[in-house]
Parts: structure tokens; sequence; C-alpha cells
């Protein structure tokens, strides 16, 4: 009986250790993700409210905290210490719970993610012109997204022309009519495909911008809204299926530990019967040796009795 169970806690001390290895790579795993994710973020973080680096910031978390805790277990098997093995799999479960708390906050936050995007980016692009830090900010998206305005270059127009009024106000004043015939050739000329863009130069690819100019036919045509909503919800989504998967493989540690656990007790228990069975067994023995090696006593009458 003591036999088949030190086999079968043999085996689950095996796959015990092949779970907290993988434990360990998935807290390395975890970490990557979420400061891949917290990197690409911060790069947009203009645009984004500050509870989205939350999932991020917990996956990095768990990871740090999986390392450590596959310690206890590997410690708690070699030692075959049901204390340090339940502690591993009660600090399994607690990071079960977190890894699941994360994936639906995860899941939850894309249904948000285009509306308050276009929150923030309606908030920002009036500052381009006002504000360098969202000027940059800006230029980075457009240059790193490919994209331009909010929904589409369009965005800029309205903007491009307080520009343009604002530097109108510091030249010198011309004659009406010849300021009503410039205008009217600018909306021509600029109504035409290729004329020159007045908007951000980030609209344009480096390539096709010549002396710090570029024509209106090579400017992005896609808005950053649907690009960085894609980017954020898709590494939303990879933070989610990550932390289920995660969370799955857990629960699987969780098992083994409690196995491991019931399998050491039972061992334990069944060694103190074992020797309690031969302690017994060894006294009875002893007073059975004891009862055989005794000399009988002869009674021998004396002369008087006899």
């Amino acid at each position: 009986m003591t036999k088949e169970i030190d086999v079968g806690m043999k085996c689950i001390k095996y796959m015990l250790f092949v779970a907290n290895f993988m434990f360990v790579m998935i807290g390395f795993l975890l970490i990557s993700i979420g400061s891949t994710i917290k990197a690409i973020y911060g790069d947009f973080e203009v645009f984004m409210a500050q509870h989205y680096f939350s999932p991020a910031v917990l996956a990095i978390a768990i990871g740090v905290i999986i390392f450590f805790v596959a310690l206890f277990g590997c410690v708690g098997a070699i030692k075959e210490s049901t204390c340090l093995i339940n502690m591993f799999g009660v600090f399994m479960g607690f990071l079960l719970v977190l890894e699941l708390s994360a994936a639906i906050a995860a899941y939850a936050m894309r249904g948000q993610i285009g509306d308050t995007i276009r929150q923030k980016m309606e908030q920002s692009i009036g500052e381009y012109y006002h504000d360098d830090y969202d000027k940059g900010i800006w230029d980075f998206t457009q240059q790193r997204l490919y994209c331009c305005g909010v929904d589409n270059y369009h965005d800029w127009e309205s903007y491009v022309m307080t520009a343009a009024d604002i530097e109108e106000m510091t030249t010198t004043p011309k004659d009406s009519s010849d300021g009503s015939s410039s205008s009217a050739a600018a909306s021509s000329s600029s109504s035409s495909p290729f004329s020159l863009w007045e908007g951000p130069q980030s609209c344009c690819h480096p390539r096709d911008v010549h002396n710090h100019q570029c024509v209106k036919q090579y400017v992005f045509r896609e808005g950053c809204l649907d690009s960085l909503s894609y980017i954020v919800s898709e590494s939303a989504l990879l933070l989610g299926c990550g932390a289920l998967a995660v969370a799955f493989i857990q629960l699987l540690g969780v098992v083994f530990a409690c196995m491991l656990a019931k399998a050491v007790r039972r061992l334990k228990t069944q060694e103190l019967l074992d020797r309690e069975q031969d302690r017994q067994t060894t006294y009875e023995q002893l007073a059975r040796g004891k009862e055989e090696n005794q000399t009988p006593v002869l009674y021998t009458p004396t002369f008087s009795e006899a």
C-alpha cells in the first residue's frame, strides 16, 4: 500500500515540477506582454483614459508574483511539505481570480475604446497649433500609423483655416478686392488634388514632402481613430486571451498541488500506521519470546512432605 502511494506521489510531484516550470515561463510571458502593451499605450497616452493601463499593469504584477509563487511549489514538492504545497495552491487560486479579473476588464474595455479615443482626439486636435505636446503626439501618431485627422484628413480643414487667420492677422492687410480674389483662387486651388496640403506635414509620407510641402494627393486618407482603436482593441483582446490561457494552466497547477498534498498526507498517515503496526508486532514478538525462554519451575516434594 505504501509503495503504491509513493509511486503515485512521485508521478504527481514530477507533474507539479513541469507545471511550475511552465508557470515560470508564463510569468515571463505575462511580464513581456504587459510591458509591451503598456509601452504601446504610453505612445498614445494623450488619447487614452488612465484606466486602460490597468490590465497591462495587472498582467505585469501577476507575472512577477507567479515567478515567486512557483518557488513555493518547487520547494514544497522537494521537501514534501503539505504546508508549502497548500500555500502554493492558495496563492495560485488567488492569482487565478486576478487573471480572470484582468481578462474581464480587458474584454469590457474593448466596447468603450472607440468613444473614449474619439473624445480625446477631438479635444487634442484643436490644440495642435497652440500646444507643442499635442503637436508632437499628433505628428508621431500620424507618421507612425499612416493616418490623418480623427476620421479623415478633412478634420484638419477648420483648424488649418484658423491657423491661416492667425497668420493673416500678423501680415499687412491688402485691398479687399485682392483679398477676395486671392481667397477665391486659394479655394479653387485647394479643391484640386494636386494643390498643396496646408495641414500638418505629418499627414504625408516623408518621401512625398519636398521643401516642407506636400501635395494633397499624397495625404494619408485613413483617419487615426480607426487605426488606433484597432491597435488598442487587439491589444486588449491579446491580453484577455493570454490571461484566460494562463488561468487554465494555473487551474491545472492548483489541481496537481491539491493531489500532491493529499498524497503526501496519505503517505505520512500510512507510514505512521506502518510504524505503529511494526512497533506492536515487535512488542508481541518480544512478549512471545520471553514466554518461550522462561524455564519451567518443577515442584519437588521434600522428605518431610513425603
